[in-house]
């Protein structure tokens, strides 16, 4: 079972304000990144310090929270970095930053012979605070040396750069601090979407964590947008993704992809991304009773059987009727009422006892469906799909009359 504190870097928060979380997230994450640079050794500050522009470094030393160098003399050091870091995209102008008001106290130092590193860090939505900025470059100057290197990343660059460097990593230790700090960086939404794991899913099964359902929301919120983005290539109908509010008490976390608001969008047919315990599942919601009607009139038409016969072709399936009752706000139920595997569907079947077959069981489908659609509980038909022992995918119908729902659903086991 999945606990995000057994990560060597990860904390346990008290009850506490969005803001100070922030503030405690911010500390944490830096002293995250410095001691992973520190006690991994040169094999990792190196090649961190050379991402940075600062080749050939000959030893390093790390500081926390401290105003300036032991020595006292940052500005005097040859090679000086400004380096920020922020959950977001910076767009800091450092040219139209006003003169320092304060004192600042940078988050970080990673220095060395010839060289300083001042680390500036933010792990909300907010970009970097000009006169703050401006007051580390300051403190960086000097009339002796060109100005200060300023340097940009998002948490998601870092956590990229020591995702990258993992392979090339021979000394057990170094690796494992490098691994527990990408971890870490996934476990606090500092590293955008990286791909569904076990873990993921396994959250669901008891789903009481709340750290996790963080986390689990964050993966989701990222993928969204990254769905978003290629379903807008396709068709301007996608405007947005709406992320479901994942309580603690729901056993899996959807999005759905279409017009925005979110209402605007339920009278449409549209995508939709679930997953729980079970997997992943890609959904066809139709939500409003006009778009039913049209919905249900195209399932019955010719077309629809060759949509199945195509699926079929590319791997053999099972179509199920269901019926489904519904008792909010308990979770509904369903019970197979007709099941029909998609051989009986194959155009090799010819016209001998298999098609006779076929036709007499498409005409008991069509008359139970109709006659399912017309009773107040819903109705379900559901087409699974068996790829591998261990890959299952569905494809799922779902009518009801009385909020005029139809679902098509795909749950995939394997990872994404």
């Amino acid at each position: 079972m999945m606990d995000l504190h057994h990560n060597l870097f990860y904390t346990y928060h008290g009850p506490c304000s969005d803001t100070d979380r922030d503030r405690q997230l911010e500390n944490n994450v830096t002293k995250a990144l410095i001691n992973t640079l520190r006690l991994g050794g040169e094999a990792v500050w190196r090649p961190f310090l050379a991402w940075l522009g600062i080749a050939n470094a000959t030893g390093a030393d790390f500081l926390l929270q401290r105003q300036d160098l032991p020595s006292g003399h940052a500005a005097h050091k040859r090679h000086r970095v400004l380096l920020g870091i922020s959950k977001r995209k910076s767009v800091w102008p450092p040219t139209q930053c006003a003169g320092p008001t304060y004192e600042s106290l940078p988050d970080a130092w990673v220095y060395g012979d010839g060289f300083a590193v001042l680390v500036e860090s933010k792990v909300g939505d907010n970009d970097f605070t000009p006169k703050h900025m401006q007051a580390h470059l300051s403190r960086l100057g000097s009339a002796e040396h060109v100005p200060p290197k300023i340097v940009l990343h998002t948490w998601r660059d870092v956590h990229s750069f020591f995702h990258k460097l993992l392979p090339s990593l021979t000394d057990a230790s170094s690796c494992l601090l490098v691994r527990q700090f990408v971890q870490f960086l996934e476990y606090n939404e500092m590293s955008g979407f990286t791909g569904f794991q076990r873990d993921h899913f396994d959250y669901f099964l008891l789903h009481d964590d709340e750290d996790a359902r963080r986390w689990v929301l964050d993966q989701m919120n990222d993928f969204a947008a990254r769905v978003q983005t290629e379903l807008r290539k396709i068709d301007k109908f996608y405007e947005l993704p709406h992320v479901g509010a994942l309580p603690r008490s729901q056993s899996y976390c959807w999005v759905a992809f279409g017009p925005d608001p979110f209402e605007e969008c339920k009278r449409f047919a549209h995508q939709t991304v679930a997953i729980g315990a079970n997997g992943l599942r890609m959904f066809v919601n139709v939500d409003t009773k006009p778009a039913n009607d049209r919905l249900k009139a195209a399932i019955f038409r010719p077309e629809f059987l060759t949509a199945l016969k195509k699926l079929h072709n590319r791997a053999p399936f099972e179509l199920v009727l269901q019926k489904s009752v519904r008792e909010f706000p308990r979770p509904g139920t369903t019970t197979p009422k007709m099941r029909l595997h998609s051989s009986l569907l194959d155009d090799c079947a010819g016209p001998g006892k298999l098609g006779a077959r076929l036709r007499c069981r498409m005409d008991t489908l069509n008359q139970v469906s109709e006659r399912i659609l017309r009773w107040q509980s819903d109705g379900v038909v559901s087409v699974m799909t068996r790829r591998s022992r261990r890959r299952w995918r569905w494809l799922q119908f779902e009518e009801t009359r009385r909020s005029a729902s139809w679902r098509a659903s795909t749950p995939c086991m394997a990872t994404w």
